[in-house]
């Protein structure tokens, strides 16, 4: 099933230019654009969205008050926060509320897709599973909030053109690979493979599994989401 999802941004324009990415996303579709709170609040009731992408600030009641109704009413859908705000009791707040995603204007696009990618994934891990052990749960927990929005390049150690690498040996290859196969193909050494996988299991782009043998701890493995 695709991934009903509700717009909201008091600009007319923004909420077009969003509704048109989001639409253009693998497994994504727009079931809506509220450009107000009242507005958004009424079609979160109507169209039942998955996830809602949700601007802060709203002409007639601020976006996160729209957030705590809808928790107040049950809503079970999940929220990307987009703002210009930057205050701790904003961001506070909003974790507090369970948003999936926070969102800093001026953002790009690319930012906004890792968010979709990550939410995707976090859907497929939690539907396709019948019950969930604590090692699903912390996977689960690690797409929700991890320090993985950040672009390549402006995080400490993580190189673009080694990004670059270690991403394409994975999507060059048909099956799962451990860590040590993939630091042989790249050329690295097995520690700086395991850094950049992590980083891009945290960014939703790359999956991680495990097998597990007869004896011994399991093997991880990892493939292209």
């Amino acid at each position: 099933m695709p991934i009903r999802t509700l717009i909201v941004d008091d600009d007319f324009m923004i909420a077009r230019v969003h509704a048109k990415f989001v639409s253009g996303q693998p497994g994504y579709l727009v079931v809506g654009e509220a450009h107000a709170g009242r507005e958004a609040l009424q079609m979160a009731k109507e169209r039942k969205p998955d996830l809602i992408v949700l601007d802060v600030y709203l002409p007639d009641m601020p976006g996160l008050d729209v957030l705590a109704q809808l928790r107040g009413h049950g809503g079970a859908c999940d929220v990307i926060l987009i703002t210009a705000a930057k205050e701790t009791e904003v961001v506070e707040q909003s974790f507090r509320l369970g948003v999936f995603d926070y969102l800093v204007k001026p953002f790009d696009l690319e930012r906004l897709s890792v968010s979709l990618r990550k939410y995707a994934e976090y859907r497929k891990r939690l539907t396709g599973a019948s019950e969930l052990d604590q090692r699903r749960i912390d996977d689960l927990q690690k797409l929700r909030w991890p320090a993985a929005g950040v672009k390549a390049g402006t995080e400490s150690g993580i190189d673009p053109r080694t990004l670059e690498r270690i991403a394409r040996c994975i999507e060059t290859s048909a099956a799962a690979q451990t860590i040590s196969d993939i630091a042989q193909r790249v050329g690295v050494s097995r520690s700086t493979a395991k850094t950049y996988l992590d980083y891009l299991v945290a960014r939703g782009d790359v999956v991680e599994e495990l097998q597990y043998g007869s004896v011994g701890r399991p093997r991880r493995l990892f493939r292209k989401a």
